[in-house]
Formats: C-alpha cells, sequence, structure tokens
C-alpha cells in the first residue's frame, strides 16, 4: 500500500506540471486561431484548434508519465537513499529529467534534421524546461516518497 500511495503522489505531481505547459500551450494557439479565424482563414483556425487538442494532451500525458515515473523510482528506492534529501532529490530529477532530454532530442531530429538545424534559443528553451522539470521533481521528492526534511517517514 505505501508503494501505491508513492506512485500516486508521483502522478498528481506529474499531472500538475503537466498542467501547465497544456495551458499556456492551449491558450495561445486557440487565442491564434481566433485571430485568423476573424480573419477569414478558417482551414488555418481549424488547424491551431487542432493543435491546441494535441497541446493539452500531449503535455498532460508527458506530465503524467514523468510523474508516474519518478514515483515508481522513488517507491523502488531503498529506505537509506530515500532518507538522504540530496539522493533522493538527485533521482528524482534524474528519473524526470532525462527521459525528456531524450525525448526532445528525438523529436527536433526528426525528417533529417539534425540538432545543429535549430538556433540556439532552442536549445536554450529545451533546455531551460527540461532543467525546471527535474528540479521541480526533485524538490516535491520528499512529499513523493513521504518524507520529511530531515528523511524520516512523515506520519499520517
Amino acid at each position: 500500500m505505501r508503494a501505491r500511495a508513492i506512485v500516486r503522489r508521483g502522478a498528481r505531481l506529474g499531472a500538475l506540471i503537466g498542467a501547465w505547459p497544456a495551458g499556456i500551450g492551449g491558450v495561445l494557439c486557440l487565442v491564434a486561431a481566433f485571430v485568423f479565424l476573424t480573419g477569414g482563414l478558417y482551414g488555418t483556425a481549424r488547424t491551431l484548434t487542432a493543435a491546441a487538442g494535441l497541446a493539452v494532451l500531449g503535455s498532460l500525458a508527458v506530465g503524467l508519465a514523468v510523474g508516474t515515473a519518478t514515483g515508481v523510482a522513488l517507491a523502488l528506492a531503498p529506505r537509506r537513499l530515500l532518507a538522504r534529501p540530496v539522493l533522493r532529490g538527485l533521482l528524482a530529477a534524474l528519473t524526470a529529467g532525462l527521459p525528456l532530454a531524450a525525448l526532445s532530442g528525438v523529436l527536433l531530429t526528426g525528417d533529417g534534421y539534425t540538432l545543429a538545424s535549430y538556433p540556439p534559443s532552442t536549445h536554450i528553451v529545451n533546455g531551460a524546461v527540461t532543467l525546471t522539470i527535474a528540479l521541480v521533481a526533485a524538490a516535491h521528492s520528499g512529499e513523493i516518497a513521504g518524507c520529511d526534511a530531515e528523511g524520516r517517514a512523515a506520519e499520517g
């Protein structure tokens, strides 16, 4: 039962991590779709509306998967590792950050493109997003694992 609760808390954090970019991306796409709709470009508006739905669903799915994976990693970790906040945070950060870094690399290198095909700003934004998600997972690793600040199992 304890492992199930840890995974559930990880999934909840992942849903929150995925909700922020889902909301921002979805709203931006819908605003752009409205602008094109008022300009009479109905095909572009439909395409942007579909992109908004894809952005929301994709972001929520990736966030949920990352959070669940972080919860599973913390549930399977030995107690002595969970008792040390630095090691626990490092495990959570690596579990959340590495798959996102690999996913962004795979998505950017499709269709014959290489990572050198993109401007440096693209790499800075991808790195910042991955680092932010890894740091959020590390900061909440104690909450997910059910430990207090000193690494002891929290009551309740």
